[in-house]
C-alpha cells in the first residue's frame, strides 16, 4: 500500500520583518495564493493542510482555504512542531511534506521529485528547498519530507521550547541520529546564491520586479532561474 503524501503549509499573519506578508500582493495574487496554487499542481500531493495559529488575526486564512478547497488547521503559535503533528495525528501511513509559506515560487515538479526520491530511498528526512549540505539548490523551489511516524516521534522526544518552534530543527541538530539527505539539483537549477523566498519588503520588491509580466502560476523553476540570471546580467 502506497503512502499518502500530505503537504502542510506553515503560515501565519504575524511576521516581525514583514507583518501581514501572507496577504501582500505579488502581481495578481497574495503570496499565500501563489504557494497554494502552485502546490496544487503537484501530481503526488494527495492533501494540502494550511496550519496556522489560534490567534484571531489568523482566521483570515479560513476563507483562503475555502477558496482553494484545502484543509484549515489552527494550533499553537510557538509550538510549531505540535501544531504540525496535531494537524495530521489522525492520519496513518503517510509522508509529510513541509512547505514554507514564504516561497511563492515553489515548484510542483521539484516537490514531486522530492516525494519520488523519498519513496525510492531509505532516508528519515530529505529536502530540496535550500542549499543544505552544500546541495547547490537555490532557495525557494522545494520542500522537506519525513514520515508521519518520525513526526510523531519528534513530537514526543523534543522538549526544548526553541526546538519546538521549528519542525525539523531537531533533526539537523542531532543529524548523526538520523539518516538525512539533501537532493542535488539539475545543472540549470544549481544556483545556491539565488533566493526566491520573502522575508522582507525588499524580497517582495525583488520578486515583483523579476516576475512582472514574466512569471505566472505555471512558470517552472528552471524558467524563473533564467529570468533571475537575465535580471542580474541587465543590472551589471
Amino acid at each position: 500500500m502506497s503512502k499518502a503524501n500530505i503537504a502542510i503549509i506553515q503560515a501565519r499573519i504575524g511576521s516581525s520583518r514583514l507583518p501581514g506578508k501572507m496577504f501582500k500582493r505579488l502581481g495578481r495574487y497574495y503570496l499565500i495564493e501563489w504557494v497554494i496554487m502552485r502546490l496544487k499542481k503537484s501530481k503526488k500531493i494527495s492533501k494540502i493542510i494550511l496550519a496556522t495559529t489560534t490567534k484571531k488575526s489568523d482566521k483570515k486564512f479560513i476563507n483562503i482555504c475555502r477558496k482553494f478547497n484545502i484543509t484549515f488547521f489552527s494550533g499553537s503559535e510557538n509550538d510549531v512542531l505540535g501544531r504540525f503533528y496535531n494537524s495530521v495525528k489522525k492520519i496513518k501511513n503517510a509522508n509529510i511534506v513541509r512547505v514554507c509559506a514564504d516561497n511563492p515560487f515553489i515548484d510542483p515538479i521539484e516537490v514531486d521529485n522530492l516525494i519520488s526520491f523519498f519513496n525510492k530511498n531509505k532516508y528519515d528526512y530529505v529536502c530540496n528547498h535550500q542549499n543544505k549540505l552544500k546541495s547547490g539548490y537555490a532557495d525557494g523551489f522545494g520542500a522537506e519530507i519525513l514520515s508521519i511516524d518520525l513526526l510523531k516521534k519528534l513530537n514526543q522526544i523534543v522538549k526544548e521550547k526553541n526546538l519546538r518552534e521549528h519542525v525539523t530543527q531537531y533533526i539537523w541538530k542531532k543529524k548523526n541520529n538520523f539518516k538525512i539527505h539533501s537532493m542535488k539539483p539539475s545543472k540549470d537549477l544549481s544556483y545556491p546564491k539565488l533566493r526566491f523566498d520573502v522575508n522582507t519588503l525588499n524580497d517582495l520588491r525583488y520578486l515583483s520586479r523579476i516576475g512582472k509580466n514574466k512569471i505566472n502560476i505555471n512558470t517552472t523553476a528552471k524558467k524563473i532561474i533564467k529570468i533571475a540570471l537575465e535580471d542580474i546580467k541587465n543590472k551589471n
